[in-house]
């Protein structure tokens, strides 16, 4: 008598049916991680773009120019934008646009992180143009230190 190796068909269905319960619960979990993590860079790039305009404004006096002159004539040089302070994360490949818009007298701004799936999003050619974060949105960050979102900002700011 001879002993057949191997496994049975029942054995290999519940092998997969397995593996298909892991991934029904890994694969979600994991999307939600990502989205977080490029949630948490577009944070960042606001919170420094804020750093960086509170310095030029008590530098110049305002937040939309560089100096002094240029802030009390409302004209010249503008407030210079580094490129990092443009786009989220600031280093790899872009998932979110952020734009500066300013007050017309230079004493408030608002700093939006627009994801780069959004409409509307000005983002570059190789940047991440199917990345949407649909339980928040674009982030948003004034002067006063308002924080804003689409979704709960307690959340979205949170983690």
């Amino acid at each position: 008598m001879r002993q057949r190796a191997g496994f049975t068909l029942i054995e290999v269905m519940i092998v997969v049916a397995i593996a298909a319960i892991l991934a029904a619960v890994a694969i979600p979990s994991y999307l939600d991680y990502i989205v977080r993590g490029k949630r948490a860079a577009a944070r960042q790039v606001l919170l420094e773009a804020a750093q960086f305009l509170e310095r030029n404004f008590t530098a110049a006096g305002c937040y939309d120019f560089a100096d002094i002159a240029a802030c009390r004539s409302r004209s010249g040089a503008a407030t210079p934008r580094p490129s990092t302070l443009l786009r989220a994360p600031a280093e790899g490949r872009q998932s979110h646009a952020v734009t500066w818009t300013f007050a017309a007298d230079g004493q408030a701004y608002t700093l939006t992180a627009t994801p780069c799936g959004a409409v509307g999003a000005n983002c570059p050619a190789g940047a991440e143009s199917s990345f949407v974060d649909a339980d928040c949105g674009a982030l948003t960050l004034t002067q006063t230190g308002l924080r804003g979102a689409v979704g709960t900002v307690a959340d979205c700011w949170r983690r």
